[in-house]
This record gives C-alpha cells, sequence and structure tokens, in this order.
C-alpha cells in the first residue's frame, strides 16, 4: 500500500495533475483506493473529497471540464466498491 501511494504521488507530482491509476483517486493529500480490506466509506470520501459533482444511486461523479473524471460505485451499505476514470472533454 505505501509503494502504491508513493507511485501515485510522484505520478501526479509528474504530471501535475491527478494521478490515474484504475481503482484509486487524489482528493487533497488523501489517497481515496477501491478494493482495501478495511472499506473505503461514503462519509470518508465526502470529507477527503467534499461534495461529488453527482449523486446518483450509490453512483458518484467528480468531474472538472479538461480533467479526468472519476466515477465511484458504492454498495448497500455505503462502502466503496469501485473507481473508474474517464477524461472529461471541454
Amino acid at each position: 500500500m505505501k509503494n502504491l501511494a508513493r507511485t501515485i504521488m510522484w505520478t501526479a507530482l509528474a504530471f501535475g495533475t491527478q494521478a490515474v491509476v484504475a481503482g484509486s483517486m487524489m482528493c487533497g493529500g488523501t489517497v481515496i483506493q477501491d478494493g482495501e480490506p478495511q472499506p473505503v466509506t461514503m462519509e470518508q470520501v465526502l470529507a477527503a473529497c467534499g461534495e461529488p459533482t453527482t449523486r446518483d444511486f450509490g453512483q458518484w461523479v467528480y468531474a472538472q471540464p479538461g480533467e479526468l473524471a472519476k466515477t465511484l460505485r458504492f454498495d448497500d451499505d455505503g462502502n466503496l466498491q469501485s473507481i473508474s476514470v474517464q477524461f472529461e472533454g471541454d
């Protein structure tokens, strides 16, 4: 986990944007990652990342024009299941 976090940090610094690693995203100084032994909750994501751009039935999207849109999917208990990314055009 520490190696992955370090890799994400250096990649983000190298490109000057959020790192593009499937299953993870950066929010400020916090790495949000799916597949953790102790699941990440909606409350933890909200505290680290703030309000999503959209919320819809267990799916949150964080998107800004010209950046990567991050789609987070949560289970019925509010635990993070997956993170996917796609480019949001202008």
